[in-house]
C-alpha cells in the first residue's frame, strides 16, 4: 500500500468520525452513508430521494456499518434473475424426471439380457399382428380380383355393372388401403421400440457402471 492510498483511507476515516461526532446520540444511530452522482461519499440522517434506489449504509454511533441496503434492481436485472430461476427450475424438473426413469429402469430389469428379451418380445408380438393383417389384405385382394372380373365380363357383354359390384370394388380398395396404412404404423411402432430400448440399454449400462463405482444417484426430491 503506497503512502497516498494510506493518507486517503485515514482522511476518509477521520471524516466519518467527525460526521458521527457531529450528530446527537439519537441522530447518530440513524446516520446514513451513500455515494452521490459525483462518486463522493455523503452522510446524513436520511438518504435524499434521488439516491433512494441506490445502495446505502446505516452507521451506529461508533461509525460502524450496521446495515447495508442494496441498490434497487433494474428491470433488466430482474428479468435476467427470472430467466435464470426459470432455467434452474426446468433443469431440476428434468433431473427429477430422469431420476424417476432411472429408478424404474433399475427396478424393472436386472441385466441387459432381460431388456433384449423384452424388446424382442414386443417386436415379435407386433410382427404377428402384421402377418395377420397381411393375410387379411390377401383375402381382400382375391375378393377384389373376383369382383373386377365380374365387372369386366359384364362390360364385355355390353351389360351395365350393377351398383352393388361397383360399391364392393370401392370398399375392397379402401379396406386394402386402410390395412396397408395399419401395417405401416405397426412397423413404425416396431422401430420406435428398437430406438427406445437402444437408449434404455445404453442408460442401463451407465447406471450399472455408476452403481459399481458407488456414484449411483436415482433419488428424486
Amino acid at each position: 500500500m503506497n503512502m497516498l492510498t494510506r493518507i486517503k483511507q485515514l482522511s476518509a476515516i477521520g471524516l466519518c468520525a467527525m460526521v458521527v461526532l457531529s450528530f446527537t446520540p439519537a441522530q447518530a444511530g440513524k446516520l446514513k452513508k451513500w455515494i452521490d452522482e459525483n462518486g463522493q461519499v455523503q452522510y446524513g440522517d436520511h438518504v435524499p430521494p434521488q439516491y433512494a434506489k441506490k445502495s446505502s449504509q446505516t452507521l451506529n454511533n461508533q461509525g460502524v456499518v450496521v446495515q447495508t441496503r442494496a441498490a434497487a434492481k433494474t428491470p433488466e436485472q430482474i428479468a435476467e434473475e427470472q430467466r435464470l430461476a426459470k432455467l434452474k427450475a426446468e433443469q431440476e424438473s428434468k433431473r427429477q424426471a430422469q431420476a424417476r426413469k432411472d429408478r424404474i429402469l433399475l427396478d424393472t430389469f436386472t441385466n441387459e439380457d432381460e431388456m433384449i428379451l423384452t424388446r424382442d418380445g414386443k417386436i415379435q408380438a407386433i410382427e404377428a399382428i402384421i402377418r395377420v393383417t397381411n393375410g387379411r389384405i390377401e383375402k381382400i385382394r382375391q375378393r377384389l380380383s373376383l369382383q373386377k372380373k365380374r365387372a369386366a365380363n359384364l362390360e364385355r357383354a355390353g351389360k351395365p355393372v350393377p351398383a352393388s359390384i361397383t360399391k364392393l370394388i370401392s370398399e375392397s380398395r379402401g379396406q386394402i388401403q386402410n390395412n396397408t396404412h395399419y401395417i405401416e404404423n405397426r412397423k413404425q411402432e416396431q422401430q420406435a421400440i428398437r430406438e427406445k430400448f437402444e437408449v434404455e440399454i445404453k442408460r442401463f449400462r451407465e447406471l450399472q457402471t455408476a452403481r459399481q463405482n458407488g456414484t449411483l444417484d436415482t433419488a428424486s426430491q
